[in-house]
Formats: C-alpha cells, sequence, structure tokens
C-alpha cells in the first residue's frame, strides 16, 4: 500500500491527511471482475438490492438520487406539509464492513453456501505492508474492510447494507436512501418540528444498526435541511429549525453540525438541488 499526501491539507501529522492506494495483483483483479459480474446478475435477477440504493447499484446514478429527493420535496409541499432531509456519511464504510457479518448477509440473502464461504476467504487472510517513499514497513494483517481497488469491493459494500434499507421499508412518512456510505432520510409531518423528530428517531435506529455491524455515521458530517412551502401564517408549519441535538450512542448527546431551512419556491429549489 502506497501512501501518498492529499494536497492542501493544514496538518500533515494526522493519519487523515495521507491516503494510502493499494496496489494488487491483476490476476485477481480479473478474477474478482468475473466474480462481480455474477454478482449482479444475482442482484438483477432476484431484486436483492433495494432500489434506494443507488450507489454501485446496476441501473441507478447519482442521477436518480436527486431525482428521488426532488420528487419528495415537491410531493411535500404540494400536500401543504413539511420536510426534514438528515443527511449523514458512513466513516471510513469499506475499512470497516466486517467479514462474518458480510458473510451472514450474504446467507440471508440465499446466496449458496460455497459462495458465502468463498467470500469470506477473500475477506480473510489478507496481508500489507505500507510504503512511504524509501520505507517499507513489515507486513501485518487486515482484518475488516473490503480491498481497495478491488471490482468486488463496491459489489460486497452495497450488499452489507442491503438488510438495513430493507428495515427501514417498516418507517411510517419517512424513507432512508443510500449512495454507498452517504445517506439521506427524508421525513413529512405537518410541522417542521414533527418532521425533524421523525428524522432524528430513525437516525438513531440507523446508527444503532451501524454500530452492531461493526460501523458508525461520522458526526462531523452530519446536515439537517427542512423544506416548507412558502406560507403567510408560519404557524402552519413551524418555525425555523436552529439547532437539533440527538443521542451517539457511543459519545452521548451530540449536535447536528449544519441546520438549513428552504421554502419551496417551485423551479428556484428544483435548480437549486441539481446545480447547487
Amino acid at each position: 500500500m502506497v501512501v501518498i499526501n492529499k494536497p492542501d491539507k493544514p496538518n500533515y501529522s494526522l493519519p487523515k491527511a495521507y491516503r494510502p492506494i493499494s496496489l494488487l495483483e491483476y490476476m485477481g483483479k480479473l478474477l474478482e471482475k468475473v466474480v462481480a459480474k455474477r454478482f449482479n446478475w444475482d442482484i438483477e435477477q432476484y431484486r436483492l438490492i433495494s432500489m434506494t440504493q443507488f450507489g454501485s447499484h446496476p441501473k441507478h446514478n447519482a442521477v436518480d438520487t436527486v431525482a428521488t429527493l426532488i420528487h419528495h420535496i415537491q410531493a411535500t409541499c404540494l400536500t401543504g406539509n413539511a420536510g426534514a432531509l438528515l443527511l449523514f456519511d458512513i466513516s471510513g464504510f469499506f475499512d470497516n464492513v466486517n467479514p462474518l457479518h458480510a458473510t451472514h448477509t450474504l446467507c440471508n440473502l440465499r446466496f449458496p453456501s460455497n459462495i458465502c464461504d468463498w467470500t469470506l476467504s477473500f475477506l480473510t487472510g489478507r496481508m500489507a505492508s505500507l510504503n512511504f517513499g524509501m520505507y517499507t514497513s513489515d507486513p501485518f494483517s487486515i482484518t475488516t474492510g473490503t480491498p481497495q481497488g478491488s471490482p468486488l469491493s463496491p459489489v460486497l459494500s452495497t450488499l452489507y447494507t442491503s438488510l438495513l434499507l430493507e428495515a427501514s421499508k417498516m418507517w411510517t412518512f419517512c424513507n432512508l436512501t443510500l449512495y454507498v456510505d452517504n445517506g439521506a432520510i427524508y421525513a413529512t409531518s405537518a410541522t417542521t418540528t414533527e418532521a425533524t423528530k421523525t428524522a432524528l428517531r430513525h437516525y438513531t435506529q440507523v446508527y444503532d444498526w451501524l454500530m452492531a455491524n461493526g460501523l458508525e455515521a461520522d458526526p462531523s458530517k452530519t446536515e439537517l435541511m427542512t423544506f416548507t412551502k412558502e406560507c403567510p401564517n408560519k404557524n402552519l408549519i413551524g418555525g425555523k429549525i436552529h439547532r437539533v441535538q440527538y443521542d451517539d450512542p457511543t459519545q452521548g448527546p451530540n449536535w447536528v453540525t449544519t441546520v438549513t431551512s428552504l421554502q419551496y419556491l417551485g423551479v428556484y429549489l428544483d435548480h437549486r438541488l441539481r446545480w447547487e
């Protein structure tokens, strides 16, 4: 793994200022490409991944994510309700995928046992060395995560969170969408306050699921947006949300880092979401 520094970072004494780049055997990547194509065929044939997973999912892309969000906001405002959008980021997603949990997920999705065993073998027993310029570290074992640069890693990562998306289908007046490691919870209610409470309640459920599966959301990358139709009487849809607190299972009370309130102004909001 060749370690390079990220450009324009203020403090290069921090590990986050560097990016390790894995150099993999090309024959191994060729085999993984074949297996990844078979996985994708099964995913499409048996609909193993929810339609609300837009990343690393065949026939889905980032444009679909934005279009779905705009649809939710327009539907909310046309009915005179308020919406709350809570954005979050799964911290170190690819590096923290648990091999046992990933294999268990494949078993729950009814993949053949030999495929589950092959996947467990693929994700375990890996070794790596770090290269800094002229220095190369001693080999060390990697116990979690999917191999960086492998064609199979994005497929296994999206399958890893498939059970979370299935569980979110039971939510009412609220939905969860993912773009690999980026999540969005959109809730609707009669007021911005109640919509925000609903979004936060389900965010706590998502956080609990992530913790139980070896993952964690990054508190510094949470963002809340509330949407309301332009209305002369602000009390009908609630006032602006200024600060939002939630309970972090590991760190205790925490705050959503950014809170924004927007009024629905027709075409203006459409362009704002598409281009900004």
